[in-house]
């Protein structure tokens, strides 16, 4: 559940990257979103998107856009179309970039990830995410799902990724998110179902 900006900033995000990937699809947006958080909370300790990822076997997924983005899209209609071909879902934006719900050093990030990526297949962003030492990597270990994962006997979990463990050398970055994670936790009332 997100504001309205929140909405509008995730579906311009997407449509950013759609309009930048040829053939983007599901999967390597997914991975896309997550690395966004991450170097965003990374450089400034803010999100950049402010989704909530969970250790699933292909990486870090946010379950929300996972599920908006396996069937027609609703809560991101006005944004994209996901096209199905060859049982892979592509990515095709619906309307023009806005870019009023970012900061410079937002879309700074933004141009330089998607730029990185953009012509990396998605398993390569996948085995990225899946790194030793990664959020993803250290977390899935802890709650003994690396081995469920790589014998086929799971392929997603409710465990939630927290942003804070990368966050644990730097006092300044992490006082920056707790403050945010508080803010947004008071706000949790006011939000659009």
């Amino acid at each position: 559940m997100h504001f309205k900006n929140d909405i509008e900033k995730i579906g311009n995000t997407i449509i950013f990257l759609a309009d930048r990937i040829e053939d983007l699809s599901k999967t390597k947006l997914l991975k896309i979103l997550y690395l966004l958080d991450e170097f965003s909370i990374k450089e400034f300790g803010l999100p950049f998107l402010n989704l909530k990822y969970e250790v699933w076997q292909l990486g870090p997924v946010s379950q929300e856009v996972f599920v908006d983005l396996s069937d027609d899209p609703i809560v991101f209609k006005d944004y994209i179309e996901v096209k199905s071909i060859d049982n892979k879902r592509y990515i095709k934006s619906k309307k023009e970039f806005n870019d009023d719900e970012f900061s410079d050093n937002e879309l700074n990030l933004l141009e330089k990830l998607t730029e990185a990526v953009k012509n990396e297949p998605a398993y390569v962003l996948v085995n990225f995410t899946h790194k030793k030492d990664s959020l993803w990597y250290n977390t899935a270990s802890r709650h003994n799902l690396l081995e469920k994962f790589e014998l086929g006997i799971r392929n997603s979990s409710n465990v939630e990724l927290n942003f804070e463990e990368i966050l644990q050398n730097d006092p300044l970055k992490l006082s920056i998110y707790n403050h945010h994670k508080k803010l947004e936790s008071s706000l949790n009332g006011f939000r659009v179902n």
